[in-house]
């Protein structure tokens, strides 16, 4: 069977893919950043400035990608450039005419297939992952991937100079107190188990042309006093409010589903878009809640939605993820008391899909818990993404991948045991991911005991366009009790 029909196995299908020494497709990106310099100067200062934009980017990335290739940033930034001469294209038809604005959107479109095959061409096939189906579609799904990590990579707030050796004091120090408590080798004890709040508001939103309710309440989290960062964590007074959106059925009691976003997000447009409102809430017939996790949406500390969660200090990574599970169990007790909430299902996606795999860890009553697109190991997320002068800084004070790892193993899925039923659990993925590694979702599989997965041919952020995973998860659905509808799923085979 081969990886394009192989979509619902964890088996790896298909022969390993050799990478090659040279990527000549790179020629395209080089010449096309030529032309760019080329055209843009020759028409003038103003212009000449616009060109130089897509013009350096695909120049810079082309050159790159052929004499240096396997620096995973380089196809990032000739995705974005791709992206950028498309939309100045349209400049280049109004000064230029309707020809060359023509020649240029197909130049930008083609670069963008370059930067997909690319990222692609430079992924070494994981054992036990369907293998990639190469084509102009999945191409296209994974450069949006890279395009949006250029961004998420030259804005993260990553460690440098100084900032480094104080990261590297505060893990290792976060390290000895968890050890001291016992806190590594039992993950479980480390975390507190909430109780419903006693007081909270439920206030009537419209966004996003959804009338819903917004859900707020205090979160009463506070990370273990003398654990390093805590009384920095503290300081973030916007996040000591927990939020939720919240849709429900009038009549009699229905199922719930909590919606777990992913990174970035918290805001109604994004999130009602991501859990598809008009499917799970009025075809399906649940109840919905989707929390707003820890420095995300109304929460955050920062200009931009979760800033301070998966950047900036390592050892916020902790705060944040022990204060998500927290904030998550306490909206459970909420639904269980004022609710009067008997089956809940979880789903999330990416961080969304980590927390889920967390609750899984965590609370046995869970009707089920379905982990999309899934994070699994932040450490190496981050570790991978980040750019290699700055890696190169933290290892040389001491400090290096599994030492952050260790650190972070009290909120890692993969060190807690699932409490949910296996034939309870499911876990989605994309075979094309660039965001999360696919390693990280076979080994929560693996961790998992093999339950029931669908590998999708496709990218982490063309997921919400995937028929098999809508398929998938109503089957979930139907199967966990918690379709309220009569629509019946068709089977869905097994992982295993």
């Amino acid at each position: 069977m081969n990886s394009t029909e192989d979509e619902n196995t964890g088996t790896q299908s298909g022969a390993s893919l050799d990478p090659g020494r040279w990527f000549w497709p790179a020629a395209l990106p080089f010449l096309s950043g030529l032309l760019w310099l080329g055209l843009g100067w020759s028409g003038g200062l103003f212009f000449g400035v616009l060109a130089t934009l897509p013009g350096a980017l695909l120049l810079a990335s082309g050159v790159a990608l052929f004499l240096w290739p396997g620096d995973r940033q380089i196809s990032h930034f000739m995705a974005f450039g791709s992206l950028l001469s498309l939309l100045l294209s349209i400049v280049v038809f109004l000064l230029v005419g309707v020809l060359a604005g023509l020649l240029f959107a197909a130049l930008a479109v083609a670069n963008f297939l370059v930067a997909g095959y690319a990222a692609m061409h430079q992924d070494i096939p994981v054992k036990g992952v369907p293998v990639t189906a190469r084509g102009l579609g999945m191409a296209a799904k994974v450069a949006i991937d890279e395009a949006l990590l250029a961004y998420f990579v030259s804005s993260a707030n990553v460690p440098t100079g100084a900032k480094v050796a104080e990261d590297v004091a505060e893990v290792q120090a976060l390290t000895e107190v968890l050890d001291e408590n016992g806190w590594l080798e039992n993950p479980a004890d480390y975390h507190r188990a909430p109780d419903a709040p006693d007081k909270f508001e439920l206030q009537p939103r419209k966004a996003s042309g959804e009338d819903f309710e917004q859900l707020i309440f205090d979160s009463g989290f506070e990370p273990v006093a003398d654990l390093p960062g805590a009384e920095r964590w503290q300081k973030f007074s916007g996040n000591k409010k927990m939020h939720a959106w919240v849709f429900r059925h009038s009549g009699p009691p229905r199922p719930w589903l909590m919606g777990i976003h992913g990174y970035r997000m918290g805001v109604p447009l994004m999130d009602f878009s991501l859990f598809d409102v008009e499917y799970l809430h009025r075809r399906l017939g649940l109840n919905l809640i989707l929390p707003i996790l820890p420095l995300h949406g109304p929460r955050r500390a920062y200009k931009r939605s979760g800033s301070g969660y998966l950047d900036g200090n390592i050892v916020d990574m902790l705060h944040a993820e022990t204060q998500a599970a927290w904030d998550l169990r306490r909206v459970l007790a909420w639904l269980r008391k004022e609710q009067s909430a008997h089956e809940i299902g979880v789903m999330g996606y990416s961080l969304g899909g980590y927390n889920t795999s967390l609750l899984a860890g965590l609370d046995a009553d869970l009707q089920c818990a379905i982990a999309g697109i899934p994070l699994t190991d932040m450490a190496a997320a981050v570790w991978r993404h980040m750019p290699g002068l700055q890696r190169r800084q933290i290892e040389s004070q001491g400090l290096d991948l599994a030492q952050i790892q260790r650190a972070l193993t009290p909120v890692s899925p993969l060190a807690l045991s699932p409490l949910v039923p296996k034939d309870r659990r499911y876990i989605f993925a994309a075979t094309g991911d660039q965001l999360v590694p696919t390693d990280q979702a076979l080994r929560l599989w693996q961790h998992w005991d093999e339950p029931e997965c669908c590998w999708y041919q496709g990218s982490h952020l063309s997921v919400r366009r995937e028929a098999s995973v809508r398929r998938f998860v109503t089957s979930a659905l139907t199967r966990s009790g918690l379709n309220e509808s009569d629509h019946v799923a068709p089977a869905v085979a097994s992982h295993a």
